[in-house]
């Protein structure tokens, strides 16, 4: 029951946040019922975690969890409603594949249903919280923050290894395709010894660290490249320790055995890693330019010709400000049918693998 109620709240305040970077809500006017909502959502998984986790089986709190389980349908509801909204009317062709409750939310037709249906839940959750004051659910979250906050940048790091899942849709297998062939293309003329960096572009949590890794992972890559490298950018990104791992994953040796901490060593020691190298360097969710500008672009600016950048960002100003190939790679929202597709995959993967974090 925790697992699918978890789900389902998961899929809701993601999308609840997608609405918040859009500002979609603010101009139909329900910004506040969405930050209530979204609020609500994430305080409810919280106490459901902690009846699961306490194994209660009492019958007054089970018809309480059942409730939830009802309220968290009406939720779905509202966005099977915005999918058929989307399937009548159709979407401006030049908007290729969106978001169905972006959709709605925009169009004057709909926004009224919907944003009253969304108060309407509001009202719902906040009764279902007050009953559920009486079983003094501990809030889960607030006792693993200073574990979270210690562990969050290490757990936002990415590989580039694949996840077992893979992704839906064709559309990541044409976008593999096309950016495989801009790295692979030779330049030419005077470009051939420039180094070229490809820009993927999109909001946080829309596929751009999954489409960096099939592009990693593509046989073309490994062919046309003598390395490859693949470093996730944290925000708070330590220098000692991104250059270390650069000069790891470029096979070079670590200066002192791995002791050394002086920047102007390590910065040589990549230099010399991958010198006349043409090598295949990703850099995975960069917040601004200074871990390219300042550290990174003057070593790696000593490989081979024809070698490649491949950043994912969220901003077009950080593409700009490393001087990317325009135009960016854009990674669009997921169509419907691949979004409910990508929903289906998940929640069978947790009822197969309840204790999964897939």
């Amino acid at each position: 029951m925790a697992g699918v109620l978890d789900v389902l709240a998961s899929y809701v305040t993601n999308m609840l946040t997608e609405m918040a970077k859009e500002e979609v809500a603010m101009l139909i006017g329900v910004s506040g019922e969405i930050d209530d909502l979204d609020v609500k959502l994430r305080d409810l998984k919280n106490f459901i975690a902690d009846a699961d986790r306490r194994n209660i089986t009492d019958e007054s709190v089970q018809g309480w969890v059942d409730e939830l389980k009802l309220a968290m349908y009406d939720v779905t509801d509202i966005l099977d409603l915005c999918q058929l909204k989307v399937m009548e009317q159709g979407p401006p062709k030049n908007m290729g594949c969106l978001n169905p409750l972006f959709f709605c939310m925009g169009n004057p037709l709909h926004a009224h249903d919907i944003g009253t249906r969304i108060k309407t839940l509001n009202q719902k959750l906040d009764d279902i919280c007050k009953r559920g004051d009486k079983f003094k659910f501990i809030k889960l979250e607030a006792y693993q923050d200073q574990k979270t906050t210690r562990s969050l940048a290490t757990d936002r790091k990415t590989d580039s290894l694949m996840e077992r899942s893979g992704a839906v849709g064709e559309k990541i297998k044409e976008d593999t395709k096309a950016l495989v062939e801009v790295l692979t293309k030779e330049a030419a003329g005077d470009q051939s010894d420039c180094l070229m960096v490809i820009a993927i572009v999109g909001v946080g949590g829309i596929g751009k660290t999954t489409l960096s890794k099939k592009v990693f992972n593509d046989e073309a890559i490994k062919c046309n490249f003598t390395k490859k490298i693949w470093l996730s950018i944290t925000r708070d990104f330590n220098d000692i320790e991104l250059l270390s791992t650069a000069i790891t994953a470029a096979g070079g040796d670590l200066p002192g055995g791995g002791a050394a901490r002086d920047k102007a060593l390590l910065v040589v020691a990549l230099r010399n890693a991958i010198r006349d190298k043409k090598f295949f360097l990703v850099l995975d969710d960069m917040w601004g330019v200074d871990e390219w500008d300042k550290l990174l672009m003057t070593p790696f600016s000593y490989g081979g010709p024809g070698s490649r950048v491949l950043i994912t960002t969220r901003h077009d100003t950080v593409a700009r400000g490393v001087k990317a190939v325009h135009p960016y790679h854009h990674v669009d929202i997921l169509c419907p049918k691949d979004a409910w597709s990508l929903l289906k995959r998940y929640l069978r993967a947790r009822e197969m693998n309840p204790g999964s974090k897939c």
